[in-house]
């Protein structure tokens, strides 16, 4: 019996597509849904701070990706809500995408991961597999991975 539900979302058209598939397979189930989000920590050295300051250029603000994120949330949220589901929560966190969406769904207790076959990934995710990949090899519960 599928009870909780973590559904990865990072604002990619695969992600969204993923918030209606677990909002669907929760309501059929009266399971309790976590919306997750990762952001990837990316922290400059001082040094190369110092030089983009210097230098006039515009630097990473890690800020923007929190409130990003928020923003993300909300929005899947609305969508969630729409779909009829009550019992959704949202958080994010920062670290190792693939990773912390597996011991998210550890600790939450998930019988399901719902995510994107690609996101908004980078060349490292096509040289590495892939986080929706990642996730399914890590992962103890079941993953749905949607196209």
């Amino acid at each position: 019996m599928i009870k909780k539900i973590l559904i990865a979302v990072d604002g990619s058209k695969h992600s969204l597509s993923c918030v209606a598939f677990g909002a669907e397979i929760a309501k059929g189930m009266d399971a309790q849904v976590l919306l997750y989000h990762v952001v990837k920590p990316y922290n400059l050295p001082e040094s190369l701070r110092v030089f983009a300051k210097a230098e006039h250029m515009q630097i990473f603000d890690p800020e923007l990706l929190r409130k990003g994120a928020q923003y993300l949330l909300a929005s899947a949220l609305s969508e969630a809500r729409k779909a009829g589901l009550k019992d959704v929560e949202i958080e994010t966190d920062e670290g190792p995408i693939a990773r912390s969406i597996v011991e998210r769904a550890n600790s939450f207790k998930a019988d399901m991961i719902v995510i994107g076959s690609r996101g908004m990934g980078d060349l490292e995710g096509v040289l590495r597999g892939g986080v929706s990949h990642r996730v399914e090899t890590l992962a103890k519960c079941p993953v749905l991975i949607i196209k």
